[in-house]
């Protein structure tokens, strides 16, 4: 009975110092493994000598010295071993604990963002949601977990976001302007940043909606702004047409009908003909001013800088972009019609920023070098393609009549696309011959 407790007892020793070898391969905390692995080899090979010693084999081994040699070198090394497990769970129980209050301080944060922040699954899947996303949806937490997230979208469709969610997976990051809809099914325009992350080594997406109502109310409002301007200038100019041109243009129709019942050659059909010349003269004359005349007040009584500042501050009151200018030895003696046509200029180049490029920043330089104008605008916006523009006769840009104006100073026109955003550089005399 006794030599089969000893046999299992080896066994259950050598069975233990195999399963500590298993752990071994897998630990990054080897030394203690190797401790205890030790250990259970010296306590099987006890075990061997109580058997030998049994069966009256007499060595050096089966005496007294060798097992007691063994039992305390089995101590030490079972000692040392649970000496060092025991650091390694300290150490693994403050990771633990940092890890926690790692988790408590990012929920705090994750709860506490004025943001409405997402955790997206790859298939589009709420994982989970902040409070200030329930607040504004006006839904539980346990009602958006697991809810697809084109179901809180304004226009339900799983394929748009999937779309959105192959796009992050591709490129790591993905912005993108949606309306979201709560829970009594009104509607609110946000700005979506989302980003690919990994949580216990699997995918999933990070999404910090930001509402938007604001800045699409001040966009519309400053969409509104430029398209009353732009009535007011039109009603002018079809006033100075009616009122200015359309009297000569009747008389000149008068004259030629009286010429149909004139003798050819005859003096008074001479006379109605000059008259004629000189009228159209006239309605020539009358045209180009009213072309080259009809100017903001502000920018015949104060000059571009004034004026083009005046319009920048509008634009920058409503925080919608920033405007910057810098104007460098610009005199007044550049002229009326050079300063009017720089600034139809510059506003056309900051209505199409606005209306297309969905930029952040504008920069405009205008300075005076000798008997030459340089100005220089540039954007962090979309870009477009110039060219492209051009050969398909898009003018949504306004690019046709900002080169128009360039050509009728004679100015050299030069584009760059900086991605983000384009560079336009425009250089002409100061006293063009041509205007």
């Amino acid at each position: 009975m006794i030599p089969a407790i000893i046999i299992l007892s080896m066994l259950l020793r050598l069975l233990t110092f195999a399963v500590v070898m298993n752990y071994y391969k897998v630990s990054r905390f080897r030394t203690a493994w190797i401790l205890i692995a030790a250990g259970m080899i010296l306590l099987a090979l006890e075990n061997l000598f109580q058997l030998l010693a049994m069966a009256g084999v007499s060595t050096l081994a089966t005496g007294t010295f060798i097992p007691h040699a063994a039992g305390l070198a089995v101590s030490l090394l079972m000692l040392s071993g649970t000496a060092l497990i025991n650091t390694i769970l300290k150490r693994l129980d403050s990771v633990e604990r940092n890890k926690k209050n790692i988790e408590r301080r990012f929920q705090l944060l994750f709860n506490t963002s004025s943001d409405q922040l997402f955790v997206l699954s790859t298939d589009g899947k709420i994982a989970e949601v902040n409070q200030s996303a329930c607040e504004r949806l006006g839904m539980e937490r346990n009602e958006l977990l697991d809810k697809h997230f084109a179901d809180i979208k304004a226009s339900p469709a799983s394929e748009g976001v999937m779309d959105h969610v192959s796009t992050i997976r591709t490129n790591g990051m993905h912005i993108f302007e949606t309306d979201l809809r709560n829970k009594s099914g009104k509607r609110f325009p946000v700005e979506i940043n989302c980003r690919l992350i990994e949580i216990d080594e699997k995918p999933f997406i990070t999404c910090v909606a930001r509402n938007i109502s604001e800045r699409k109310e001040l966009d519309k409002k400053v969409r509104i702004a430029i398209i009353e301007t732009e009535e007011t200038e039109r009603r002018r100019f079809a006033k100075e047409i009616h009122d200015g041109l359309g009297p000569l243009l009747s008389t000149i129709k008068l004259y030629v009908n009286e010429l149909d019942g004139m003798e050819s050659g005859s003096h008074e059909r001479t006379e109605f003909i000059d008259y004629i010349n000189k009228l159209v003269n006239e309605a020539v004359d009358t045209a180009r001013n009213i072309a080259n005349n009809i100017t903001p007040k502000i920018l015949s009584d104060y000059g571009l800088l004034r004026a083009t500042n005046t319009f920048v501050d509008v634009i920058n009151a409503t925080n919608l972009l920033k405007i910057t200018t810098s104007f460098q030895n610009v005199e007044r003696n550049i002229g009326p019609t050079m300063e009017l046509i720089f600034y139809r200029i510059i506003t056309e180049l900051i209505n199409n920023t606005i209306k297309h490029a969905n930029a952040a920043n504008i920069s405009i330089e205008l300075r005076q070098a000798d008997n030459k104008l340089i100005f220089e605008y540039k954007d962090d916006g979309i870009g477009f393609d110039l060219e492209k523009a051009i050969e398909k006769g898009d003018n949504h840009m306004g690019v046709k009549n900002i080169i128009s104006r360039v050509r009728s100073m004679n100015g050299v026109f030069n584009f760059r696309n900086t991605l983000p955003g384009v560079q336009i550089s425009i250089t002409t005399d100061v006293n063009p011959t041509k205007v």
